[in-house]
Formats: C-alpha cells, sequence, structure tokens
C-alpha cells in the first residue's frame, strides 16, 4: 500500500516520503517508525512493541526513540504540543491519527526495502539522497581543516613529479583482508608508511630523521606504492604511548594502521653514505641496502631496491631530474616543516643561492609556508606567477598541487568562485592518474565550496568522494578532515544535535593523528555547536582544550578565530570582563584585512556584551560597525543577529525612527534570500518593532509565527531566542495561559540559559508565585553571580 495524508505521499515499498513532489529527508529508522504507526493506525502502539518492530532489539532506549518521533513530526510540520499527526499516549507510546488515503501500490514500487542503518548512527558521512533541503547559508566561522590537514604531507612535502600507475593491495604486502580495528570494525589501513630515520651521522644531518624519511615514502609512491602521508605518521607518533617502547616495525597499534612498516637507517663512513630500509609486514620481513656518496642518493636507490623486492617496477619518468643542491633544500625544508619548525623551514629557503628560490618546486614550498603561517595574501602573489609558468601538460601534478595550494588561500578568504576553479583544474590534471592523494583533497576542497553555497546534497557526495580517495592511501588526516566537515555541514544547517557527534569523532582522529591544528579547529566547532544547544559550561571546557590558542597553531588566522570562540563561550556564562579582555585583544592586535571577518564577529560580540549591560547607544554603535560586508558575505547568520541586536540597541536607545527603519533593513535583506532561518529572526525583529508602536495584536501575531518556526527548527539557543521576548509581551497582555505554554517549551534551559531563567521568574511574578521565583532567581545567580536575569522590560 501507499498512503497519502496532507500534502504527503508514503510508499514503504520505495521507502519514500514526498511533499508535494519533493523528497522529504528523514534517516532510515524515522522512516520505518513513521510507516510502523501509519500501517498500524487502528489502535495505539507501545514503546517496546515499536522499538522492537523498528530497530529489532530491545536495549534501545526510550530517549532516542522519542527523539525520532521528534524528527518525524518535525519533517511533517507537526510538534509535541499540536500533534496533529502523532499522539502521544501518556505511559504507554504513540498513536497515528493524521487522516490517511491508503491506495495499492504500483507493481513497479513492490521492490524489496534495502536495509536499514541504524539511526544511532551520524547520518552525514556519505552521500545520500535523504538529506533535507538546506534553509541556512554557513554559520559561524571559517573553516581552516577543510584541505590544510588532508593529505598535507602531499602537498607541502612532495618534490617529484609523482606519476601513479597502480593502486597495491593489502594483501600483496602481507596484511590479511579485513583486518579489525580495536573497536571492531574495519580498520582503515594504509598499504605502507615509512618511519623517522635512524641516523647516525653528525648532529648537522640530523634533519635525515624526517628527510629521509619522507624522500623514501615520496620514493614508494612514485612507484605505484600507496604509502601514508608523512604528516600522518609523525602526529601518529606523537600519540605513541611511550610504554611500547622502541621497537617500532613490530608496534600493534602501527600495524593496525599500515600493512607494512619501513624503518630507515642511515649511517655515514667517511665519504661513504648507507641506507638501510627494514621493513615488516604481517606475512614477511624485507631488508635491502644501498650505498652513495651521497645520503639523498643512497636513500633513493634503497627505496627502488624496496620496491623492486615488493614486485613494484621504480618510477623513473620524470620532467626533469632535480640537482643535488635543489633536492637536499626541498628534503631539509620538508623535514623542517614536519617538525613544525615554519620558522627553520623559511630561513632555509631564503638563505638559499637566488636560482634554487626561483625554481617552480621551491616557490610551491614557500606557498605552503605561508599558507601555514596565514599570509593568504603572500601566497596568491606567489602562486599566481607560478602558474604562469607551469605547463598543463609537463607540470601537471606540481601544477595541480599549485591549484590546490592556492585554493585553500581563496577558500579562506571567501573567494569560493576562485577556489572552485582550481579545484577543478586539480581535478581534471589527476584525475586517471592514481593521484589519491591529490584527488581527496581537491574533493574535498570542492565539498568546502558547495558546502559555503549552501549546495549540501553535492557537497556531501564531493566528501564521499574525498573519503574512498583519502582511505586509499591510509590518510587519517585526510580522513579526519572529512569528518569535520560532516560535522559542520550539519552546522550550517542548524542541526547542532546531530553535529556533535560527528565533531566528536573527528576530535577523536586529530588526536589520534597528532594533528594540533585539526583538532583546535574542530574543538571549536565541537564548542560552537554546544553553545547552540545551550551548554555553555561544557562549551567553556571545549575551548579550554585549544588554549591558549598559540600552543596550538602557527596560524594567526585561527588564533584569532580561536579566540573569539573562546570569549563568546565566556560571555555565555556571565564572564563579560574576561570575554572583554579578549575581545580587546583581537581589536587591537588582528590584522584589519586579513581578519576582517573574526575582528566584526568579535565587535558584534561587545555590542551584545554593552547591550546587557544596558549600555543601549554603545551596543548600537558596535553593532552598526560589525555589520560589514565580509561578514554578510561570510557568515549571514550571525550577520543576521547583529542586525537584531542593532534594532532592538536603537529602540532601547530611544531612537524609535531609526529601530524602525533598521528593522525594515532586516525585512528586506533576509527577502533577498530564500532562507527560512533568517526569515525567522525578521519575524522577530518586526514582532518587537510592533510591540513597540502599540500594534499589540499584530505583535502577538508575528511572535507566533516566528516561534512556530524556531518549533520546526528545534535548536535550543533559536528557541529560546524567539520564546524569551514573546513570552515577555504575552505576560503583558494578561494571555498567561499562553505564555505557560511558551516558557514550558524553554524551561529546560532555564538552569543554564539567563534568558530562559529570567523568563520562568517573570511568569512566576506574573502569577503571584513568590516563592517559585525566588527559587528562580537563587537558580539564576547560580548560572552567573555577576549578572542578573533579563527582567520583564528588557530585551533579551
Amino acid at each position: 500500500m501507499t498512503y497519502r495524508f496532507d500534502d504527503f505521499h508514503l510508499d514503504p515499498a520505495t521507502r519514500e516520503l514526498r511533499s508535494g513532489g519533493a523528497l522529504v529527508a528523514l534517516p532510515a529508522r524515522a522512516f520505518d517508525c513513521l510507516a510502523y504507526l501509519i500501517e498500524h493506525r487502528d489502535r495505539a502502539v507501545g514503546r517496546d512493541e515499536l522499538i522492537a518492530a523498528v530497530w529489532g532489539r530491545t536495549e534501545i532506549s526510550e530517549a532516542l526513540l522519542n527523539h525520532t518521533v521528534v524528527r518525524i513530526r518535525r519533517s511533517l510540520g507537526d510538534t509535541g504540543n499540536e500533534q496533529r499527526t502523532i499522539r502521544t499516549v501518556p505511559r504507554f507510546g504513540y498513536r497515528w491519527i493524521g487522516e490517511i488515503a491508503a491506495t495499492p501500490a504500483p507493481p513497479e514500487s513492490a521492490a524489496p526495502a534495502p536495509p536499514a542503518a541504524d539511526a544511532a548512527m551520524p547520518v552525514m558521512l556519505a552521500a545520500s539522497p535523504a538529506i533535507e533541503t538546506p534553509v541556512a547559508p554557513p554559520r559561524r566561522f571559517p573553516r581552516f581543516v577543510a584541505i590544510a590537514m588532508a593529505g598535507l604531507a602531499v602537498i607541502t612535502m612532495g618534490v617529484a613529479t609523482v606519476v601513479h600507475r597502480s593502486a597495491l593491495t593489502a594483501a600483496s604486502v602481507g596484511l590479511s583482508p579485513g583486518a579489525k580495528s580495536e573497536q571492531g570494525g574495519e580498520a582503515l589501513v594504509a598499504p605502507a608508511l615509512v618511519l623517522p630515520a635512524e641516523v647516525t651521522a653528525p648532529d648537522d644531518w640530523r634533519w635525515l630523521r624526517f628527510g629521509l624519511m619522507d624522500l623514501v615514502a615520496n620514493r614508494l609512491r612514485d612507484g605505484a606504492l600507496h604509502t601514508m602521508p608523512s604528516e600522518s605518521v609523525v602526529g601518529l607518533l606523537k600519540q605513541r604511548d611511550a610504554a611500547a617502547g622502541d621497537d617500532l616495525l613490530h608496534d600493534t597499534r602501527l600495524a593496525k594502521v599500515a600493512a607494512l612498516r619501513v624503518l630507515p637507517r642511515v649511517r655515514v663512513e667517511g665519504n661513504r653514505w648507507n641506507v638501510r630500509l627494514d621493513a615488516w609486514g604481517a606475512q614477511r620481513t624485507l631488508s635491502v641496502e644501498a650505498q652513495a656518496d651521497d645520503a639523498i642518493k643512497a636513500g633513493r636507490e634503497a627505496a627502488d631496491l624496496l620496491l623492486r623486492k615488493l614486485g613494484h617496477t621504480p618510477n623513473v619518468v620524470s620532467a626533469e631530474p632535480l640537482s643535488p643542491a635543489l633536492e637536499e633544500l626541498l628534503q631539509r625544508s620538508g623535514a623542517a616543516m614536519l617538525a613544525d619548525q615554519l620558522d627553520q623551514a623559511r630561513d632555509l629557503i631564503t638563505r638559499a643561492p637566488p636560482d634554487l628560490q626561483q625554481q617552480p618546486r621551491v616557490e610551491q614550498r614557500m606557498a605552503q609556508i605561508e599558507l601555514r603561517t596565514g599570509d593568504y595574501r603572500a601566497v596568491e602573489t606567489r602562486l599566481h606567477i607560478l602558474l604562469d609558468r607551469l605547463s598543463p601538460q609537463r607540470d601537471a601534478a606540481l601544477r595541480a598541487r599549485a591549484s590546490i595550494t592556492l585554493a585553500v588561500a581563496y577558500l579562506r578568504q571567501n573567494q569560493l568562485d576562485k577556489a572552485n576553479e582550481l579545484y577543478d583544474e586539480a581535478i581534471s590534471l589527476r584525475r586517471g592518474q592514481s593521484d589519491s592523494e591529490v584527488l581527496g583533497i581537491a574533493y574535498l576542497g570542492r565539498a568546502a565550496v558547495l558546502a559555503e553555497k549552501s549546495r549540501f546534497d553535492e557537497a556531501t557526495s564531493e566528501l564521499s568522494r574525498a573519503r574512498i580517495e583519502l582511505e586509499t592511501v591510509g590518510d587519517g588526516l585526510g580522513v579526519a578532515a572529512v569528518d569535520v566537515n560532516s560535522g559542520e555541514f550539519l552546522l550550517m544547517r542548524h542541526r547542532p544535535a546531530d553535529a556533535l557527534p560527528v565533531l566528536k569523532a573527528a576530535v577523536r582522529e586529530f588526536e589520534q593523528v597528532g594533528a594540533r591544528e585539526g583538532l583546535a579547529h574542530t574543538l571549536a566547532q565541537q564548542a560552537i555547536a554546544e553553545r547552540e544547544m545551550l551548554d555553555f559550561g561544557a562549551a567553556l571546557t571545549t575551548t579550554e582544550r585549544f588554549w591558549p590558542p598559540e600552543s596550538h597553531t602557527n596560524n594567526l588566522r585561527l588564533r584569532w578565530t580561536l579566540t573569539c570562540v573562546r570569549a563568546e563561550a565566556l560571555a555565555d556564562l556571565g564572564r563579560y570582563s574576561e570575554a572583554q579582555a579578549l575581545i580587546e585583544r583581537i581589536r587591537t592586535d588582528s590584522d584589519p584585512r586579513s581578519d576582517l571577518v573574526t575582528r566584526a564577529l568579535a565587535g558584534a560580540l561587545a555590542a551584545r556584551i554593552a547591550f546587557r549591560r544596558g549600555e543601549a547607544d554603545i551596543a548600537a554603535q558596535r553593532s552598526t560597525d560589525a555589520l560589514v560586508p565580509g561578514l554578510r558575505d561570510a557568515d549571514a547568520a550571525s550577520y543576521t543577529k547583529a542586525l537584531l541586536l542593532r534594532t532592538r540597541a536603537l529602540r532601547q536607545g530611544g531612537h524609535a525612527e531609526e529601530a524602525a527603519a533598521a528593522t525594515r533593513g532586516l525585512r528586506a535583506w533576509v527577502d533577498s534570500a530564500s532562507d527560512d532561518w533568517r526569515g525567522m529572526y525578521a519575524t522577530l525583529a518586526e514582532a518587537e518593532q510592533s510591540w513597540a508602536a502599540g500594534r499589540h495584536e499584530v505583535a502577538l501575531e508575528q511572535f507566533a509565527v516566528a516561534m512556530r518556526s524556531a518549533e520546526h527548527f528545534n535548536v535550543p539557543e533559536d528557541l529560546v531566542a524567539i520564546a524569551t521576548p514573546y513570552l515577555a509581551a504575552l505576560v503583558r497582555a494578561s494571555q498567561l495561559n499562553a505564555a505557560r505554554v511558551v516558557a514550558g517549551r524553554i524551561a529546560p534551559w532555564a538552569d543554564r540559559d539567563l534568558r530562559a531563567a529570567g523568563a520562568q521568574i517573570a511568569l512566576h511574578r506574573a502569577l503571584g508565585n513568590e516563592d517559585a521565583a525566588r527559587k528562580a532567581e537563587e537558580g539564576a545567580r547560580r548560572i552567573s553571580p555577576e549578572q542578573p536575569p533579563p527582567g520583564l522590560d528588557e530585551s533579551p
């Protein structure tokens, strides 16, 4: 059977729910739950029965079932208050009560349903048609991990022209298929990894520890042996337990992430260098040695010998041979970058002879250093000149890497079309070349661009492509970057509850590979999601994990972003003095041009603090200053909130006509884009303006419309932001029964949010419940001893 109700059409056989012909996104378990309730609509269905029917087991928590029903209601335009379609049967379960027209399904729709994924799992890790239509542009802070953390070693360290010819299976280097991780799932296994070299040579050759590691890894990769990027290996070793000992070849943890481990050992005897490579797999052990009058040459020859023993042919195809001086400069600067010594890497290049500095590979290396320090203008200048010199035919691999580096610089400056063009070029240059590292990073970058344009279905598809390519080479950094982007996409779509588990998983992945910058960025996104859920204490605790920022990143741009996230977390808890001190640091020390968006966000926060302190004119001025085009283009959500705050500050400061004009301006800006989330806040601004103008009935209708939108999004931050001024208006209009309903909707957060606490206090006083009001005030003081909750006459 198929079922029609309201504007919806449900076909259980094809597992499709449509509204007006458009596919409605529902997770698999939510779809099964909806279908079961409709098919058994003649009676109430108990919770245990529903859990057993949908999940096939009984240990599922009622909280998960409740969350699933809330998701269904939201998708159908229903709420727990209205219950037009699904009625809660107290202490029992649920029943479908909506009117249904059931008809036999056509024969072609009677195909067996695919197996359902577990609804408890994150839903944004792979491409799927069941993704709801985006309703909002990107929220919060610029993305710093989308590309830079993915395959960083390939982009930064690779010095040879990579010409892959075939992939290597895990079995061919001695790993049994289907290896399991400690958690019991399929492990992310790279065919090979190269460890830092053991160096027996004078101190001025210590750079060979990372330099030879990277040289051998690149040489193996050139021979079509997919090898984990050196950056990922360094990160893994940072996380290695010291109790595991010094035997890296037999380390069980490393064996779980790479089928073959290779340990270079280099020593010098007089003028001769000896490089030995010991390789260890589950089913074989290999050793090769090579001697030469140069360490790099010996390392290259040893890697070629290992490739031959593994049944591979060393790659002898190269656009041009590298001079010993050039190769040493690239290896030494690459080793410094692996050691996170960017100043040393820069000094090596700037002290090199001019003819070496002007080599294309060195220019690309310098651009990578500039990118990692956040000097995006320098990256643009350098790489525009370099790309003019690189032939798409002769220099395809290097040109693809340079294109990606420049694309990252553009993406971080919100120049999306320029970034996308460069990612497209990198993909066209390397498609069909088995260059999984570059392809994975380019797909990941293209996903970031699409997400910034709110094209989330396409963005998620690109993430899936990126994951496949990066998993092929066991790039743990790249896979972690895919996951943090999945979480960020959910945040952009106003789904912080769904984003949190995905972001926390990405945090664990970055911790595992020791990527401090990726970890800091992901923690910032986690704190933002926790703030949206009104879990302010958790958000502040999360920021402490990346504080102070200079200990976690060399990128000045990211440092100021982290500072702003920390300031917001402090302000949410009423610690305004500490937050203001960080805002002042951003204002005085950040770059007005490069940090434009972060400075605007800090200014908007300063306006919010001033408004909370009753400094209406200061709040109006600071919010006006924050409303720069850069914030509008990069973070429309924060721009919307700043516009709303400006209307409130102007009105509170006695500038009624300016407030009315600002409200009209907010509506005009929102109407220029199809965005229900922004529309909700424009309606809220109009409701507050109508109330101030004495049009109380109109205002209450507008508040109700905004509240229904907030119920639809079901984000705690939005619910509290809309409900508190609505409740204040209902109390003033003596509509206390309606006020009770609104207060009850935000009561769960009255113990952590001053706005929600103030609403409860106002309602209790209006009802004459002084004891309850006093208890609510005590609770508010526990939230923030420094600041009282807003009163009835204050706009939140």
